[in-house]
């Protein structure tokens, strides 16, 4: 029997709308926060025991329907040659901020990135994976992930996160450096998605969080042909595909075009119209994370009001606009996947 949140992903008929949430293994869990007491956050990644923990924490605490790996998209990035850290946020303080040491300005810093070799690089995420699965015990499915091109990109150049102007730069004044860092970058999510799949992830997302920086023309000509390039990869790899971006809203029928299964949307586009605008695929989201942080009754009715507005035509699934944020009550998060679950169109 087929998992709702696998069948709504293929747009087939399911019995009740599958909801899980991005960051739903995060510093709002009591059981997260205990981990990270003890250890550093890049630590926690770096411990196949404690992946599988903290990833099936959630389903077991809040019910949802579907896991995501514990896991960071910036993880290959030492194995490509640059010096990553997360600079505070050290034992159960938060995940702190990203970190390059050695960010990469020019074209010859490029051409001296690696591609990642999974199964030597990065073999605490494997056993994770294949730890996870066993602790899953065929409750749930599991999402596997990578960040995009751009977004893993954003990192790597500017050294840190919430900048875009040295990416930008590069770009606009190297346009042949610019597509050799995003070839690579391409490469490292295949291989880390081929090496996922393999070790047993069900779905694979793709987080292309930053891609509303971008104008359209420099999306057709950096972005979308190596996303493309991912979902047609994913596709042969016989598991669903899920694009998550922001800000990318007047995008959506472009974005539908690539090849992905599902489009995970924000919080600042109606869902009823996300849906009729991108079609052909499933979508997924969009219930604004801040509204977890209000009144518990609150949340639920914007919950439910949202997937009444989704529709019953099958491909949908619930989710947040982004991810969980820092303070949200638990119990708030357990009503809204209750409340979700509850619905029908009886």
């Amino acid at each position: 029997m087929t998992h709702p949140f696998l069948a709504a992903c293929r747009r087939e008929p399911v019995d009740r709308v599958p909801v899980w949430m991005m960051r739903q293994a995060g510093r709002y869990q009591p059981s997260y926060r205990a981990v990270r007491e003890k250890v550093s956050f890049l630590e926690l990644c770096r411990s196949p025991e404690l992946i599988a923990q903290v990833t099936t924490a959630p389903i077991e605490e809040l019910g949802f329907d579907a896991a995501i790996l514990f896991s960071d998209i910036l993880l290959a990035l030492p194995a490509m040659g640059l010096e990553l850290s997360f600079e505070s946020g050290e034992k159960g303080k938060g995940n702190g901020g990203p970190r390059i040491a050695n960010p990469v300005r020019t074209g010859v810093d490029v051409r001296a990135l690696r591609i990642p070799d999974p199964l030597r690089d990065l073999p605490f995420v494997l056993e994770g994976i294949r730890l996870t699965r066993r602790a899953l015990r065929g409750r749930v499915p599991l999402i596997g992930f990578v960040g995009g091109p751009f977004t893993v990109g954003s990192y790597a150049v500017e050294g840190t996160g919430g900048g875009f102007e040295r990416l930008k730069a590069l770009l606009y004044g190297d346009p042949p450096a610019a597509h050799e860092l995003f070839e690579k970058l391409t490469r490292s999510a295949l291989v880390q998605l081929e090496a996922q799949v393999s070790a047993g992830v069900e779905a694979a997302q793709v987080f292309e969080s930053w891609l509303g920086e971008l104008a359209r023309e420099d999306l057709e000509e950096f972005s979308f042909p190596y996303l493309a390039r991912i979902a047609a990869a994913i596709r042969r790899m016989g598991v669903p595909s899920i694009l998550f971006s922001t800000g990318t809203t007047s995008h959506l029928e472009r974005l539908a075009a690539l090849g992905y299964d599902v489009l995970s949307v924000d919080w600042r586009i109606p869902i009823a119209e996300a849906r009729a605008r991108a079609l052909g695929v499933a979508v997924q989201g969009n219930l604004d994370a801040a509204l977890l942080l209000g009144p518990k009754g609150n949340a639920v009715a914007r919950a439910v009001e949202m997937v009444r507005a989704a529709g019953p035509e099958p491909g949908y699934i619930f989710n947040l606009g982004h991810g969980v944020q820092v303070g949200t009550p638990p119990e708030t998060v357990r009503a809204v996947v209750e409340a979700v679950h509850a619905f029908t169109w009886g």
